[in-house]
């Protein structure tokens, strides 16, 4: 099995929120299951500029630690010109730039599942017949 985590589960790995713990609870039930966790490198990206805005308020915040520890376990996909190709042709129109990138990589890399928080992703998601998956209490 193959899982797409994008940035929005990811970030829930370093900032605590109501859902926090039930997600990272299903990423160790899959790592234990010995499932491919995978995400784009567009990931890296967005969290890392997450955490430097957050860092921005906060005087000790670790960047680079935490964009290690939301990452940590998970495979990263290059955005490549196949990536951004089918990121331009997705539907629905509506869907943002680089949840495209998303959606776009999660289909390339053949994910059963995405997990995922962002409403967009996850209705695109499922014009494009891929599950999607939101831990909660």
């Amino acid at each position: 099995m193959r899982v797409y985590v994008d940035s929005s589960a990811l970030l829930k790995r370093v900032f605590a929120e109501s859902d926090s713990r039930p997600l990272i609870s299903t990423l160790r039930d899959f790592q234990k299951a010995d499932t491919a966790l995978v995400t784009s490198s567009l990931a890296w990206v967005e969290i890392s500029r997450a955490i430097r805005a957050y860092a921005n308020t906060e005087i000790d915040v670790e960047v680079d630690n935490l964009v290690e520890v939301s990452l940590s376990g998970v495979l990263e996909k290059p955005i490549t010109s196949e990536v951004i190709a089918l990121a331009r042709r997705l539907n629905p129109p509506v869907l943002r730039s680089l949840d495209a990138i998303h959606l776009a990589t999660a289909l390339l890399v053949d994910a059963d599942v995405i997990l995922a928080y962002d409403l967009r992703l996850i209705e695109a998601a499922a014009e494009h017949k891929i599950r999607t998956l939101s831990p909660t209490d």
